[in-house]
């Protein structure tokens, strides 16, 4: 099963990737088994009565380590969608701790019965999410200012079996070199005062060295190395490095053997240009701040280099042999043999397949997840739209050629996680 996050429709969808297989339910939401709320309503009217439903704008889901519960980030929380939608940031955050077994219980449908918590993450504009290993912590990237684009530089910990946050990183400020933290700061980007804050976007966790959190610093294009242990404790000096990378860092991916990171850089919140690569990160190296940290950055989506191509996310395949890398703006999928990326080879882009929509729309796709066997990739995508606009491709690997398309997936659907069979 995949589970989606909507935005839009706030609320997370989940897919039978068989039924999205069959040939007969191309282009159709015929794979679509069940659509569950992940914020509850709340008091707009100040009447004391929970009248409105929330905004919401769930953008991430994870699974915890043993799969019977997701994580939900919500980067617009617990204020009115008019509010979200008249601007989409620097609201405060929830993360929403769904039950599985009852999220696909399709008599749950539309309602809030998955839901067993909805968490305040202290902070705005969350976006990423890790949960730890052995299931009693979970980290979300605050990544915005109050009201702000620009502003964001904590990492909520938190406690799963209190659902509360104990603690939180603070992420030191970039050196643009200009005055820090600007005064005003920016209230959303691009903007040249943009440099300051770190914004993290995505964020994962590596086991190596005791276990080590990476963030995606979409504001100051680069990476944090954080250590799991010492943030958990409360320790200031949590944060042991930062790693330059391509501009406007934003989806990170961690190799199957937990040796190297790749992040997706999207767009420099300075100038508004969007960005054409990814870098590969040596995670050891990064831990110690070294020079030569990032092994490798390669072009992705187009031949021009000076084509915006807005990288978005990436999934290293089971084997760790390929990156998959979704571009946004050039509407194309990218797989990159990473041997030769990091070899510095040509050619490292060894596939570049074109994603449409039923509809002929743009496909803009954003998230991806990798069946367990390697053999297919779900691909999230559509232009912001009506409700149940959003579309998921099922591309086989094999061949390199979409599999299948459900339509009818949120609106604006941004990242996913995927259930194996066996759950």
């Amino acid at each position: 099963m995949l589970l989606v996050s909507g935005r839009w429709d706030n609320s997370v969808i989940v897919i039978d990737v068989d039924k999205a297989l069959l040939p007969a339910n191309d282009g159709t939401p015929n794979a679509i088994v069940n659509r569950v709320r992940v914020t509850p309503d709340i008091d707009a009217k100040g009447t004391g009565v929970a009248d409105t439903p929330a905004g919401g704008q769930p953008v991430n889901v994870v699974l915890s380590p043993d799969r019977r519960l997701a994580f939900v980030v919500n980067h617009s929380g617990s204020v009115t969608q008019e509010a979200a939608q008249k601007f989409q940031h620097g609201h405060p955050g929830t993360f929403t701790i769904l039950s599985m077994a009852r999220a696909l219980d399709p008599a749950n449908a539309g309602t809030l019965k998955a839901v067993e918590a909805v968490v305040p993450t202290g902070g705005f504009g969350p976006v990423g999410i890790a949960a730890t290993a052995d299931g009693k912590h979970a980290f979300v990237s605050n990544a915005e200012g109050e009201g702000l684009e620009d502003g964001g530089r904590t990492i909520a910990v938190i406690d799963l079996a209190t659902r509360k946050v104990v603690g939180n990183v603070t992420q030191a400020y970039g050196k643009p070199g200009f005055a820090c933290p600007p005064n005003p700061i920016p209230r959303d980007m691009p903007h040249a005062k943009f440099g300051c804050f770190p914004d993290s976007n995505a964020i994962l966790i590596a086991p190596k060295l005791g276990g080590l959190l990476f963030t995606a610093n979409g504001g100051t294009d680069d990476v944090s190395v954080i250590d799991v242990a010492k943030a958990i404790a409360g320790d200031a000096s949590a944060e042991l490095a930062r790693v330059p990378t391509g501009v406007g860092p934003w989806g990170m991916a961690l190799s199957p053997d937990g040796t190297l990171v790749a992040t997706a850089n999207r767009e420099s919140a300075r100038t508004g240009i969007e960005g054409n690569s990814i870098s590969i990160l040596d995670v050891e190296k990064s831990a110690a701040g070294a020079k030569d940290a990032e092994l490798a950055r390669v072009l992705v989506g187009s031949n021009n280099p000076s084509a915006q191509t807005r990288p978005f996310a990436l999934a290293f395949t089971p084997d760790g042999s390929r990156l998959l890398v979704s571009n946004f703006r050039s509407n194309n999928l990218s797989i990159v043999d990473v041997k030769r990326a990091i070899a510095g080879e040509l050619g490292a882009e060894i596939a570049r397949i074109p994603l449409s929509t039923p509809s002929g729309g743009p496909s803009r796709p954003r998230g991806i997840a990798i069946t367990p066997d390697g053999r297919y990739a779900a691909i999230t995508g559509a232009a912001r739209g009506q409700p149940g606009s959003g579309v998921v491709w099922m591309l086989d690997l094999a061949s390199n050629r979409v599999a299948g398309r459900v339509t009818g997936v949120g609106n604006e659907t941004y990242l996913l996680a995927l259930l194996p069979k066996s759950q």
